[in-house]
Parts: structure tokens; sequence; C-alpha cells
């Protein structure tokens, strides 16, 4: 962690604020009390805020309240992730999907986001790997989705009606492969969520 940062982080802390009130107040006091100029007393406080913020980075509360403060914005980040990862696993969830390959791929995905999310509630770390995999599963279920809807629409667009079965077979077809394809993809994700699920 660089110095910046760790300034940053200390400046965020309870310590670091109560230091930075504590500054504030003496430099207002300055002002009211003893009638010294703004011009004066501004530049003096940044001095002297700056100055203690160095020095307290050297003290033990001082590393320790960067450390806190580093922890929080990580516990803060996890659960803004986790909870993006609960709404896609929702999302998946609600989806009416045709009975196929994509639906039974997306159906055990969303019984392995709900896995690991109970995992991490339990105390496990998050695995970005896991977490990726669930969310790309929403890109390619709604490509798979937006695919089938052209194919269907390209059949009502069609000026030749004289083959009505023929034309419906060869769309079903295509729906088809492209179910088989996009299953077997959401279904490479759900293998590598259980893989990863087996150390966490």
């Amino acid at each position: 962690m660089d110095i910046k940062s760790a300034m940053l982080r200390l400046l965020r802390s309870p310590l670091g604020l109560l230091v930075m009130s504590l500054n504030l107040l003496g430099a207002v006091l300055a002002i009211l009390l003893f009638h010294f100029p703004l011009v004066v007393v501004v530049p003096v406080f940044l001095i002297i805020a700056l100055v203690d913020i160095i020095m307290l980075l050297q003290t033990e509360p001082g590393a320790r309240s960067v450390i806190a403060e580093q922890d929080r914005e990580r516990a803060e980040r996890d659960a803004r992730i986790l909870g993006g990862v609960a709404a896609a696993r929702k999302r998946l969830g609600l989806l009416r999907l045709d009975p196929g390959p994509v639906k039974d791929a997306v159906d055990r995905l969303v019984y392995a986001a709900g896995l690991y999310l109970e995992a991490t509630i339990k105390g496990s770390d998050r695995d970005p790997v896991v977490e990726d995999a669930i969310l790309g599963a929403i890109e390619t279920v709604d490509t798979y989705l937006h695919q089938v809807d052209m194919i269907k629409n390209e059949s009502m667009f069609t000026f030749n009606k004289k083959d009505v079965p023929a034309e419906t077979a060869y769309q079903d077809s295509r729906i088809e492969t492209l179910a088989s394809h996009t299953g077997t993809i959401i279904e490479q994700a759900v293998e590598a969520v259980f893989r990863r699920l087996e150390n966490l």
C-alpha cells in the first residue's frame, strides 16, 4: 500500500476524522477568539493537518485505523459484488424458459449460485471465477433469447408461405441447435462453479 492510499484511508477512519475535527476546531477558535486572518489560518491548518496525519501513520493506532478502513472498504466491495450475484441468480431463476438444455443448465446454475452465496454467508472467501460464471450466464441467456426471437421473427416475415410445415421444421431445427449450443456453454459454467465450490 502506497503512502497516499494509507493517508486517504486514515483520513476516512474515525481516528483520522477526530484529528481533523480537532484541527478544524482549533482553526475556528483561532479566527473567532484571536482574530487571526483567514489567509493565515487556512494554510497553517492544512500544514498542521498534513503533519498530524503523517505522524499518526507512524503510530500503532494510526496503522490499526488504516487496516480497519481497508477491511471496511473490502467488506463494502464484497457486499456490493455478492449483491450483484444474488440479483443475477434471482433473475435467472425467474426466467421463463422452454423445457430443454438451456432451462436444465440454468436451473443447475441457480442451484449452484445458491450454494455459493450460502457459503459466503457462512464465512467462505469470495471466488471471482464463480461470480464471473454466474454473471456471464446472464449475458449468455440474454443472447440466446434474442437469437430465438430473431429466428421466430424471420419466419413471420417470410414471403413464401407455400411450404409452412417445412419452414416450421427448419425454424425448430435452428432453435434446437442454438439451445443445445447455449446449454453446453452454461453447463460448462455450472461445472466450473461446482469444482470451485469444493474448495470453499
